[in-house]
């Protein structure tokens, strides 16, 4: 991978990073681009200056609180089944690369984003059996076009191809967003199985980032109660979907309940470690034929997530599991890369995949990225891993620039970024009936991943094109975890200041700490042998010093006596000769032990006054 990508300097923007990797900045906008997407009342760290509190209503028809959570796209309407699936997608990806958030300082946006939107899931599970799904007329939304600040008229006129002369009132106490704003729900009589399943994925996965990386038992363990019990809601009842009930206006329609069933019970498997979870997971798989999937995953679809994390779960076990999963899943990605399922190449190189790629391309090729690289570690070959995250780099690269428009499609944050997203907020205007009006977006919409390009590698970007240049928080969350793992594989560890001291390697394994105990323990012990023994032979030497120094003093003694002895007795000449060549001897004598003592004196004096282990050995030899 680049390690440049050529993007613009970074705003002064806390939390974005000046300088360094080129992934770490783009993981940090992309979490920029989530609190854009804020609703309800700010807190004192918002760092985008343009979203202010808003919809301080929410659920209020209820009588519950919805205030909060995240807007879905470029409009003023919370979804919950989106939402679901897009805190399991960051959670999960930020479980296996966590690394590549915490070399970015992103570990503490991190988890703030996905504290604001859990916090309102567990408001929006107010019961056992109840889950409110969505909040927002789509009708009066999609016909109001404007900020969400108080400066709009509270009465007012605007026209859409659906909608004519159509009013719209806006609360005094709460800002120009249109109401009323609905609550709806799904409960014991209407029912809604893949949106409980969803957000029990939700919950179990966000659970596992707050207690394993998070270090928040407590708020852990309220996320994995909530999991239990809205999937258990989600088995209660007779299984179907949400929106084939006609009475609510419902914004997301799923196309099936069965892999999302699948999915959270896999995640409330590894938050709980819980047998039964896993047990459900697999019989609900066969009970409803998920294998030879031929779709890509998506908000949609599911089931090859289900494979990956069964993958995951069973790898490394010696058994049927561990090589039946391995080989779905490695069935499945095999079917994406060789065009046998309803997924292939544009002329300009980006996965197309019929059916799913038409109203969003790039996010479908970004959520194919995140499946082959978060399986790409658990591949039974390095060559399958390869393949893998080769083909995961195409589509990096296309997203980056290699494709046949040039575009970078991340807003904001390169010279060939879009620069119309369709998002209202951004966008800044106060008309709210022209999206043209003004022509240039007024506020960056920093890290956004728009829709895409069409089929034939063409982008157009006009903000009025709702396919092609819309933002949504699906769009970004595989993107994340993508450049999270980016960053992780791109690291490269700063290089010392070459005047400062070069400092260890910190990271000694236990059999280097003991190697390096005993290599000093032996010399240490080295040190102090070879002092005694050095001590104990000086020792001896001075005690013959000191024993010639006795003798030659003796005899000095003796002579004298002889000579007083001779010179008072007068002896006979004979024997004066006798005793003077005595004598002599042995002051020849004397004076060759003097002459050797006083050489040893020398060099004892001269020898330095330590034990070093260099001085004994010299002496030894």
């Amino acid at each position: 991978a680049k390690t440049s990508l050529g993007l613009n300097p970074s705003p002064d923007i806390p939390g974005i990073p000046k300088e360094g990797n080129d992934y770490s900045k783009l993981l940090a906008y992309s979490l920029y681009f989530y609190e854009a997407q804020r609703s309800g009342i700010l807190p004192p760290n918002n760092r985008v200056s343009w979203r202010h509190n808003s919809a301080l209503n929410d659920g209020k028809d209820r009588n519950v609180s919805l205030i909060g959570g995240y807007y879905d796209a470029g409009d003023y309407i919370k979804f919950t089944l989106p939402l679901s699936w897009v805190l399991s997608l960051i959670s999960w990806g930020a479980i296996e690369w966590f690394d590549g958030y915490r070399l970015s300082n992103q570990t503490d946006y991190l988890r703030d984003m996905i504290k604001w939107g859990t916090d309102w899931l567990i408001a929006a599970h107010p019961k056992l059996d109840q889950l409110f799904i969505q909040v927002g007329s789509i009708p009066l939304d999609n016909a109001y076009w404007g900020p969400d600040i108080k400066s709009i008229p509270s009465y007012f006129f605007v026209h859409d191809i659906n909608l004519i002369n159509i009013p719209f009132v806006s609360k005094n106490n709460d800002n120009s967003i249109p109401y009323p704003r609905p609550s709806f729900d799904i409960n014991a009589t209407s029912h809604g199985t893949d949106v409980a399943s969803e957000a029990a994925a939700a919950f179990a996965s966000s659970a596992i980032l707050f207690r394993d990386f998070f270090d928040d038992n407590d708020y852990a363990e309220t996320l994995i109660s909530h999991a239990i019990d809205v999937y258990k809601f989600a088995e209660s009842a007779t299984l179907k979907l949400s929106s084939t009930d006609d009475s609510r206006n419902y914004g997301y329609s799923t196309s099936s309940y069965n892999d999302k069933l699948v999915y959270g019970a896999l995640w409330l498997y590894r938050a709980t470690n819980q047998v039964q979870y896993l047990d459900k997971a697999i019989r609900y798989y066969n009970q409803f034929q998920l294998h030879d999937s031929q779709r890509v995953i998506s908000w949609d679809d599911h089931t090859g997530a289900c494979n990956i994390l069964l993958a995951q779960i069973f790898h490394g076990q010696s058994n049927a599991n561990s090589t039946r999963w391995r080989d779905e899943t490695e069935n499945y990605l095999d079917r994406i890369i060789t065009n046998k399922s309803n997924c292939s190449l544009t002329h300009g190189g980006l996965l197309w995949c019929n059916g799913d790629s038409p109203p969003g391309s790039l996010p479908i090729a970004l959520t194919s990225v995140f499946a082959f690289l978060m399986y790409s570690a658990y591949a039974s070959t390095t060559e399958k891993a390869n393949t893998y995250r080769n083909f995961s780099a195409s589509q990096i690269d296309y997203i980056f620039g290699a494709n046949p428009m040039k575009m970078f499609y991340v807003v904001a944050v390169h010279p060939n970024s879009p620069k119309n997203p369709h998002h209202a907020g951004a966008h800044g205007g106060t008309n709210v009936g022209n999206l043209s009006d003004p022509v240039n977006t007024m506020h960056p919409l920093y890290g956004a991943v728009v829709g895409g390009p069409n089929i034939n590698d063409t982008y157009h970007d006009v903000r009025s094109d709702i396919i092609q240049s819309e933002v949504a928080l699906d769009y970004n969350s595989a993107f994340q975890g993508i450049m999270a793992y980016y960053v992780i594989n791109t690291y490269v560890p700063p290089s010392p200041n070459p005047e400062d001291p070069i400092i260890p390697n910190p990271q000694i394994s236990h059999s280097q700490k003991l190697i390096i105990i005993l290599v000093s323990c032996s010399f240490v012990l080295l040190l102090l042998v070879s002092s005694i023994i050095a001590y104990k032979y000086k020792h001896k030497r001075f005690n013959s010093c000191i024993s010639n120094r006795k003798r030659s003093k003796d005899l000095e003694e003796n002579n004298q006596v002889a000579k007083s002895i001779d010179v008072e007795k007068g002896s006979e000449q004979k024997d004066l000769e006798e005793n003077n060549q005595a004598t002599n001897s042995i002051n020849i004598e004397k004076d060759s032990e003097s002459t050797e003592n006083t050489e040893s004196e020398t060099l004892q004096d001269s020898e330095p006054d330590h034990n070093g282990s260099n001085d004994t050995e010299v002496e030894l030899s």
